[in-house]
């Protein structure tokens, strides 16, 4: 793979992947998928933020008024809520988490205190206790604890952030673990491995590789999904069996794709991209690409021969030995994929 950036005076290639005449590296499996029953739960619970200095909701926010009375009647005092909203040092929140599969009661984990109301700013404020549940409506964690604004990081830091942000906070190991998650792999007669990217060949290699490790069985239902069918196990073994899976070695197939950020000028090239037999004029700057022979030249400069199996990241060395400036080496790879020459998926971000 090579990286250029036009955040130097001249640009610099640098090939950061295998070269084609070795052999590509071999991944785990956990390192390219992931065990579809150990998956994150998503909770949540609405909560108050007290403790704001004159930042949070006004009296216009009248769910927070009526949640305000609720914790306060639950304290024996009947309070007068007008008076607490003079000074808006409290706002309404919607707090989330992720909860881990596996997570036990009194672990603890982060949360997020986003404001629903007109609250300016969370910082400095302390969420009272929230409960958070499941989609099955249950309380799995009960969150506390003081709001953490990205913005109180630093004044110059904050100088750079939006000014919305300070309406959305954290509170690390915030929520305690109350309930925990049903663990149903033990009713499944699969075990399911999902790949970050979906690819067939990638699909194809990991089932026959599971197969080859003694996971008899393993096969690939599609691009992205393989299922591992198993019988005879117990609570001591699971742990082991699911380890030794997430071990299992494989070489992933690799993408031609060519990514180009036209705002800083960076291009990423992806090991797998080619170029067939083209000729290409941009500006004073020449290309020739022939099945036998390939060469870029300029006006102010000497011809620059490529390998006869030309990859764009050869061709990208050749043009920064030309002093191509990073703009036109984005035009000119985008006039390469318009003609058909250049074999991969190019994406501009």
């Amino acid at each position: 793979m090579a990286i250029l950036n036009r955040c130097v005076a001249t640009v610099v290639v640098l090939v950061i992947a295998a070269s084609v005449l070795h052999a590509a590296p071999m991944v785990r499996v956990k390192d390219i998928g992931k065990i579809l029953q150990d998956r994150d739960n998503q909770i949540y619970g609405f909560g108050l933020v007290v403790g704001l200095r004159n930042t949070g909701d006004s009296h216009r926010s009248i769910f927070t008024n009526k949640a305000l009375t609720n914790v306060i009647a639950r304290s024996g005092i009947a309070p007068e809520t007008n008076d607490f909203f003079r000074s808006r040092n409290v706002a309404a929140v919607m707090v989330t988490a992720q909860l881990p599969l596996y997570s036990k009661k009194g672990q603890t984990i982060p949360v997020t205190v986003s404001s629903i109301g007109d609250s300016i700013s969370l910082s400095g404020g302390t969420l009272l206790m929230a409960e958070l549940k499941g989609a099955d409506n249950k309380t799995y964690v009960v969150a506390q604890g003081s709001v953490v604004v990205h913005g109180d990081v630093s004044r110059k830091a904050q100088a750079t952030i939006l000014q919305d942000t300070t309406t959305v906070g954290l509170i690390p190991n915030g929520g305690i673990v109350e309930a925990e998650v049903p663990r149903t792999v033990q009713d499944q007669r699969f075990i399911t491995v999902v790949l970050n990217q979906s690819n067939y060949i990638t699909a194809s290699r990991v089932a026959k590789a599971m197969n080859d490790t003694g996971f008899f069985g393993a096969m690939a239902v599609d691009s992205a999904t393989i299922k591992i069918p198993f019988l005879d196990y117990n609570e001591g073994s699971l742990v082991d069996l699911m380890a030794q899976l997430e071990m299992v070695e494989v070489e992933p197939d690799g993408l031609a794709r060519v990514v180009i950020n036209a705002r800083t000028g960076t291009i990423v090239i992806g090991e797998k991209v080619r170029l067939l037999p083209v000729a290409l004029t941009h500006g004073n700057v020449s290309i020739q690409i022939k099945s036998n022979q390939a060469f870029v030249q300029n006006k102010r400069n000497p011809v620059v021969v490529l390998e006869p199996r030309s990859t764009l990241d050869s061709l990208v060395s050749a043009l920064n030995k030309l002093g191509t400036r990073p703009k036109d080496l984005i035009a000119i790879i985008q006039s390469l994929k318009a003609s058909g020459a250049l074999i991969a998926h190019v994406e501009v971000i």
